[in-house]
């Protein structure tokens, strides 16, 4: 790692007296990043003798429900049936506040939605003393195209296209599962990898049809994905057919645009009612695609690097910005200027696991992290 950045003297002074004079008045002109050890909407209704007791009965079931939600979000799915087993004296001191709302209570009655925020460090450390691998990162929005395919035509924006209707219901208008508890729970966190469905407006009219969708047109994909500010798009197929007993069954090929692999058919099968079968469906394809997400940014706390950078600034918000970006990855753990100057910055990023992984997620915030002959530098895309 080298550490020689020529940058002019004048320069400097004059970046840091510009920086000092408008830190206070840019800062907040830059939106905080979500926060993912914050768990909300845990529904409680809990009976007993008082109000008071059912309240104090449903803050601690609902702080064992959302720290449970918690890990499940974090951890890897195959590692589920490893997280431990925690009892009220563990939960209490892990959680930094909570929050109650839509409150209602009788005489031995006690509703509301609470929300709680844990804290961060210590529940990074559970996490590391039981072993488990973890992820925190937020990903850029995935655009799905469901197309509904009957009898040799394709669907997409058109009526009937009772896939698309699905998808929309369950991303647009919060439908989730009800029962049980910690389904519901999960799903009423926000996704670690959004999901855009497209309105269907005149503009997406214009942009992709049918049959472009399809067959994976590269252009009309990648404008589609530039429009939405968007990681990638996937084409979703769905189509229905009928086993000789009556069961129904749902088709389903899956293709992210712009990757060569063969897209594999899918077949699910379960409740008689169509809308029923196709939410169960959406609802395994979401979880899969958040899965993969956190899979891909699992945190490998046993690798540890520092990265020299240089970015170019072209003004004290654009610096900011970019500043807030990588700070807000749960990789990076520490950032330190070393030079700055009114168009460029040398830094050091200390993160944990590795550059690809680094790289990854710089990407997802528009961030271009690349090495040109042992120098390393990160821009905005």
């Amino acid at each position: 790692m080298t550490e020689t950045q020529p940058t002019s003297i004048f320069s400097r002074i004059v970046g840091l007296a510009v920086l000092i004079f408008c830190l206070a008045g840019i800062v907040a002109a830059v939106p905080a990043a979500e926060n993912i050890y914050v768990v909300r909407d845990i529904a409680v209704d809990e009976t007993a003798a008082s109000a008071s007791d059912a309240r104090t009965i449903a803050v601690r079931k609902g702080q064992e429900r959302a720290i449970n939600a918690l890990l499940r979000r974090l951890v890897p799915v195959p590692f589920h049936n490893s997280l431990p087993d925690l009892d009220e004296a563990t939960i209490t001191p892990l959680v930094a506040s909570f929050q109650v709302a839509n409150e209602r209570t009788s005489a031995k009655r006690y509703l509301a939605d609470l929300t709680f925020e844990f804290k961060r460090d210590e529940i990074r450390r559970l996490l590391r003393v039981n072993m488990l691998p973890f992820s925190e990162s937020f990903g850029k929005p995935v655009v799905v195209l469901p197309v509904f395919l009957q009898e040799d035509r394709a669907y997409l924006w058109e009526y009937p296209n009772p896939w698309r209707t699905v998808w929309i219901d369950i991303i647009d208008y919060g439908l989730r599962p009800q029962e049980p508890d910690a389904l519901r729970d999960d799903w009423a966190q926000s996704l670690l990898r959004p999901i855009i469905v497209p309105a269907g407006d005149l503009s997406d009219f214009k942009a992709i049809n049918a049959e472009q969708a399809v067959s994976l047109d590269e252009a009309a994909l990648n404008a589609l994905k530039e429009s939405y500010g968007a990681a990638e798009v996937q084409v979703i197929t769905a189509s229905e057919r009928t086993e000789a007993d009556g069961t129904l069954l749902l088709d389903i090929t899956q293709n992210v645009a712009g990757q060569l692999n063969a897209a594999v058919v899918q077949t699910y099968k379960g409740s008689a009612n169509e809308e029923e079968l196709m939410q169960s469906v959406v609802f395994d394809l979401v979880a899969k695609i958040q899965e993969d997400w956190k899979r891909q940014n699992v945190l490998d706390f046993s690798i540890e690097n520092t990265l020299a950078v240089t970015t170019n600034i072209k003004s004290l918000a654009d610096w900011l910005a970019i500043q807030q970006k990588v700070e807000g990855l749960s990789a990076v753990t520490a950032t330190r200027v070393k030079e700055l100057s009114v168009s460029q910055a040398f830094w050091h990023l200390t993160f944990v696991g590795s550059i690809d992984q680094l790289t990854g997620a710089l990407a997802q915030r528009d961030l271009l992290l690349v090495e040109r002959d042992g120098y390393w530098t990160l821009d905005l895309k």
